[in-house]
């Protein structure tokens, strides 16, 4: 697998998985997490095992997010 490949977006990821987007939202959207799961969100951003960027003119947050962290959250890929 070529590195690149462990990445991904969002839309990307919630389509490997099998997921719908607003479940996988709320493994990362700060309105969804309690206090332990903004922690292990945290930690996991710590690993590097999702990122995000937010432009300063902006609001939103634009995720990455990693095979590892898709693997953690919901087991291997469906597709």
């Amino acid at each position: 697998m070529r590195e690149i490949e462990k990445y991904m977006t969002p839309l990307e990821a919630s389509y490997l998985w099998g997921v719908p987007r607003e479940t996988l939202k709320n493994k990362y959207s700060p309105s969804t997490l309690n206090k332990k799961t903004q922690e292990e969100l945290n930690h996991m951003i710590d690993q590097g095992l999702v990122k995000f960027f937010k432009h300063p003119d902006r609001e939103r947050k634009e995720w990455i997010i990693s095979r590892q962290a898709m693997i953690k959250w919901f087991g291997n890929p469906k597709k």
